[in-house]
């Protein structure tokens, strides 16, 4: 069946200055976008299982890695510095500043985080939001700041994370839902979380 979606998809994968419809219109999902930028080619290779904003500001693709498993909120990435041209004409220089961003497996990287050329993260990392990373981010390392620095480690955000969750009266609602899936369950979640926020249901 020949739908709107599939029809700008293939649009936006045969021609990128078309990719604004495809946004616009369809409002893709965050794993839906990747899929289109990875069938596209535009980055130097992409894994699976992967989702990207689609206000994600993502320069220079070509010079982008991405593993499995990688998240994007709405970030930006660089794969060069553009002070570069204001250097050279300054000093009559031909100077070029370039690097790669090399994102490994199991990767978030949250809003408004800003990674900059020659940077390697992760893998199994989280990049805070609105952290600005110009140094590797070593693996298991959770960071933050500006510029990022080591804030934690996974594990112990994930320990933190399951005790957390052991409180929820919405759990076995998360854990009988398939991975990755927000549709079936998720009203009566909304309503539980509602109740156990505020303490009231929500508002008819």
């Amino acid at each position: 069946m020949i739908t709107l979606d599939s029809v700008l998809r293939k649009l936006a994968i045969r021609e990128p200055r078309l990719e604004a419809l495809y946004s616009y219109f369809c409002r893709p999902s965050g794993r839906k976008w990747a899929e289109m930028l990875r069938e596209r080619g535009d980055f130097h290779s992409m894994g699976e299982h992967c989702s990207i904003d689609r206000y994600a500001y993502i320069d220079d693709r070509a010079y982008i890695r991405i593993g499995n498993n990688v998240r994007m909120a709405r970030c930006y990435i660089f794969g060069h510095d553009g002070s570069v041209n204001m250097i050279n004409r300054a000093f009559g220089l031909r100077l070029d500043n370039v690097g790669k961003v090399d994102i490994c497996d199991n990767v978030y990287i949250g809003f408004g985080a800003i990674i900059l050329p020659d940077v390697k993260i992760g893998p199994n990392a989280i990049v805070s939001a609105g952290s600005v990373v110009r140094s590797d981010v070593a693996e298991g390392d959770v960071v933050a700041g500006v510029p990022a620095k080591r804030a934690t480690r996974l594990e112990f955000s994930v320990a933190m994370l399951k005790a957390k969750n052991q409180r929820l009266p919405w759990r076995h609602l998360i854990e009988q839902r398939a991975l990755d899936d927000y549709g079936a369950s998720a009203s009566e979640i909304e309503r539980m979380r509602l109740k156990y926020f505020f303490g009231l249901e929500e508002e008819k």
